[in-house]
């Protein structure tokens, strides 16, 4: 017995000694996994972690990945209740659908093969890069969902991330953070790929961006923030606002628009920036999409007192939506109106002008006024309006073809749906189905559109011209 302990013990020590050689767990944790009371200290811990990181094998960084992925699987539902209680924002249901978005349909270091070209004048290379340590601002409508994809996308690019927390959610992104930290201890020795800081606030935001050791920044937030990230100076992917329009020609087929619609906009109580925020609609249809809507779950206000009252209970001073109502449920902002209904109405829907506050304010909230136009050369007019260029998401339901290829070259958004719902461009499909890749940065300011990893990284070029090259030698 004493033999089998001393072997037990011999190759332990041999096997620590060797992970201590390979994986170089030398990083100290001055933070409380991943988190440090400082900007400072957080970016050191950051930069001190990329230096050893950018160094290792892409297995390496699977490992990483796989480690986050299945790591958080118990902890969704956990996790979609505690964004749900902190933000006071949307549904369980729909951060569930979020949080398994984010963790198994954000792609990884698949997407960064290099690219070859051979020839006589010899081979030249292209390969994804790290930039370093990124500088990353998430919202208080996805919290968790939005770390999560971010360090997915960045970590597979070989960075390492400061993530600048909304203070509407501080405290379940710093509970992500110290479980992905502790997630990727476990797996792989390593500390701090991914650092944050007790108190966010927008001073540590701004410091944050100018710190030297930032090599690049990753904004989703207001326009303010996005602005502030791309003046300063370093490469910045922003993503900013939507006012997202949802078309329905004549040609459309009701019963779905109606489906879709109903469904797309009441999903989280509307607070993804991909959401319907207005419906613009052929008016020889009118009457029957608002009939099906109301068939799908929504309440229609009529009367144009009760549409006022909406929109003035709704609509702030300063023209932003009332973070009373944002992400609030139909029913919370019915009763706030003090407007009778029957059942529990998951969508508010009324008709409006098309200049009409609600049509050109960016809600986030299930509240989605319906306008109507003669002509479809009307509805896609008005459409593009509404948007505002703001070049984010928009839609369309139509078995017309000249009609959506005309409607989605005009829109010339970052996402563009054809007869589905709208968050089916951030990856979530209905009844979990597979509808591509994660996107919750979706990067419009900036123009990179929907980010990966790719994104994340630098794109280097290597020049060999005395070879490679398998189809011809001449020596």
């Amino acid at each position: 017995m004493q033999n089998l302990e001393e072997d037990i013990r011999r190759i332990l020590s041999e096997e620590l000694k060797k992970s201590s050689v390979e994986i170089k767990t030398v990083l100290t944790d001055a933070g409380n996994n991943g988190i440090f009371k400082t900007v400072d200290e957080a970016i050191a811990a950051a930069k001190e972690a990329e230096d050893i990181y950018i160094d290792k094998p892409i297995a390496f960084r699977e490992k990483v990945l796989t480690a986050i992925r299945e790591g958080f699987r118990p902890y969704i539902e956990t996790m979609a209740k505690n964004i749900k209680e902190e933000t006071g924002m949307g549904t369980v249901e729909a951060k569930i659908a979020k949080l398994n978005n984010a963790l198994y349909n954000t792609p990884g270091t698949e997407l960064l093969q290099p690219e070859a070209e051979t020839g006589d004048g010899g081979l030249v290379m292209y390969e994804y890069a790290p930039f370093g340590v990124i500088g990353a601002v998430g919202p208080s409508t996805n919290p968790s969902e939005t770390v999560i994809a971010n360090a997915l996308m960045m970590l597979a690019g070989g960075n390492t991330v400061y993530f600048g927390a909304h203070p509407g959610a501080k405290k379940v992104t710093r509970w992500t953070i110290e479980k992905l930290n502790e997630l990727v201890y476990e797996a792989t020795g390593m500390r701090n790929l991914v650092v944050s800081i007790e108190e966010p606030s927008i001073e540590s935001v701004q410091q944050m961006m100018q710190h030297p050791d930032i090599a690049m920044l990753s904004i989703t937030g207001g326009p303010a923030v996005v602005h502030q990230a791309m003046i300063s100076g370093k490469k910045a992917v922003g993503a900013g606002a939507g006012n997202p329009p949802a078309m329905v020609d004549a040609t459309a087929n009701i019963d779905l628009a109606a489906h879709n619609i109903v469904d797309s906009a009441s999903f989280d109580n509307n607070i993804l920036c991909t959401a319907e925020k207005e419906v613009i609609v052929e008016a020889s249809v009118k009457n029957e999409l608002i009939e099906k809507m109301q068939r799908e779950g929504a309440y229609l206000v009529t009367n144009s007192s009760d549409i006022e009252r909406i929109a003035n209970m709704t609509i702030g001073s300063n023209g932003d939506p009332d973070r009373k109502f944002v992400g609030k449920d139909a029913t919370f902002i019915l009763d706030e109106a003090g407007i009778s209904y029957n059942g529990s109405p998951k969508l508010i829907i009324m008709e409006t002008p098309k200049d009409h506050p609600l049509v050109m304010t960016e809600m986030l909230m299930p509240v989605v006024p319906i306008v109507s136009c003669p002509t479809f050369k009307d509805v896609l007019a008005t459409a593009v309006e509404a948007e505002g260029g703001l070049h984010h998401t928009a839609s369309i339901h139509s078995e017309n073809l000249p009609n959506i290829n005309q409607a989605a070259h005009r829109m010339n958004t970052s996402i563009f749906v054809v007869n589905g719902a709208t968050y089916v461009g951030t990856g979530v499909g209905a009844n979990g189905a597979h509808a591509g890749a994660s996107a919750l940065t979706i990067a419009t300011p900036t123009g990179e559109g929907t980010a990966t990893a790719k994104t994340f990284t630098r794109r280097r070029r290597l020049n060999s011209p005395e070879a490679f090259s398998l189809r011809s030698w001449e020596a």
